[in-house]
C-alpha cells in the first residue's frame, strides 16, 4: 500500500506539471514528423514497398515511435546526477526503508505515463488522418507479446539511465556522458530510420546494444514485424539484458555510495 502511496504522491507532483510535460513531448514530436515528411518524398510516385517496408507501414512506424519515445525514453537520468549526487540531496534517500531505485521509478513513472498519454492521443488523431489506416496487430497471443516486451523496455530504459546518473559519482561533469549516450540512442534505437533499412554491419552492431530493445522492439512488434517465436526471443534477450544492467547497477551502487558525500559535489 505504501508504494501505491508513494506513485499518487510523485503523480500529483507530474500532473501539476503536465504542461511542462507537453511541451517536452511537443518537442519530441518534431523530429519524427519531419523525417515522415522525408519519407513521403521518397515513396512519391512509387508505390513498391522499400524492403517490406510500404509507406502505410513507415508512417505507422513513425507515430509508434511518438509514443514510444514519450513512454518508454526514461530521463531520471539528469535528476540522480545533478540533484541526488551533484548537490548532495542523495543523502536523504540513504536512511529510508525503500531501496533508492524503487523511489526513483516512482518519481519518474508518472511522467512516463502522462507523456506516454499525449503520445496516444496523437497515435488516434493521426490514424483519422491518414485515410489507409493505420499497420497494427491485433491477435490476442502477439498483443499479449507486445505488452510484455514495451513493459520489458520501460524497465531496460530505467535501470539503464540510471547507471549513467550514478556515473557522476565518478565523473564531476558527467554531460559529455550523456550526450554521447543521446546520439547513440537516436541512432541505434531507431529514431533515424528502422533497423532493417541500415545497412548490414549497422544492423549488427544495433543487435547487440539495449538501445533497439529499449524502443525499436516495441514498435516493430506493435507493427506486426515479427513473428511470435520472434516476440518470444525478443523477450528473452530483453530479460537478459534487464538482468545483466541490475547486476551492473547494483554493483556500481555499492562501490559509488562510498565515495559519495553528504556535500555533493
Amino acid at each position: 500500500m505504501r508504494y501505491v502511496r508513494i506513485f499518487l504522491l510523485h503523480f500529483q507532483d507530474a500532473f501539476e506539471n503536465r504542461s511542462r510535460s507537453f511541451v517536452w513531448f511537443l518537442l519530441s514530436l518534431l523530429n519524427p514528423l519531419l523525417v515522415l515528411l522525408f519519407w513521403r518524398g521518397a515513396f512519391a510516385g512509387n508505390a513498391e514497398p522499400l524492403e517490406g517496408w510500404s509507406y502505410n507501414s513507415i508512417t505507422t512506424y513513425y507515430l509508434l515511435l511518438v509514443v514510444a519515445g514519450a513512454f518508454l525514453q526514461v530521463h531520471i537520468e539528469e535528476e540522480v546526477a545533478r540533484r541526488d549526487i551533484q548537490s548532495g540531496f542523495l543523502s536523504q534517500y540513504l536512511t529510508r526503508p525503500i531501496a533508492y531505485i524503487v523511489m526513483k521509478f516512482f518519481t519518474e513513472l508518472p511522467w512516463r505515463m502522462i507523456q506516454g498519454f499525449f503520445g496516444i492521443v496523437t497515435l488516434v488523431v493521426f490514424s483519422f488522418v491518414f485515410t489507409n489506416g493505420l499497420s497494427l496487430i491485433y491477435d490476442m497471443e502477439s498483443v499479449l507479446a507486445s505488452f510484455f516486451i514495451i513493459i520489458l523496455a520501460l524497465l531496460i530504459s530505467f535501470v539503464f539511465k540510471m547507471i549513467v546518473g550514478l556515473s557522476a559519482l565518478w565523473i564531476t561533469e558527467y554531460s559529455g556522458l550523456q550526450e554521447l549516450i543521446g546520439v547513440i540512442d537516436i541512432i541505434f534505437a531507431g529514431f533515424v530510420m528502422p533497423l532493417a533499412l541500415f545497412p548490414p554491419f549497422i544492423k549488427t552492431i544495433a543487435l547487440f546494444l539495449p538501445f533497439a530493445y529499449m524502443i525499436y522492439f516495441p514498435v516493430i512488434a506493435l507493427l506486426g514485424k515479427l513473428s511470435f517465436i520472434e516476440l518470444l526471443q525478443t523477450i528473452g534477450i530483453q530479460l537478459v539484458w534487464l538482468i545483466g544492467l541490475w547486476f551492473i547497477y547494483r554493483k556500481l551502487w555499492e562501490i559509488g555510495v562510498k565515495r559519495f558525500t553528504g556535500l555533493g559535489q
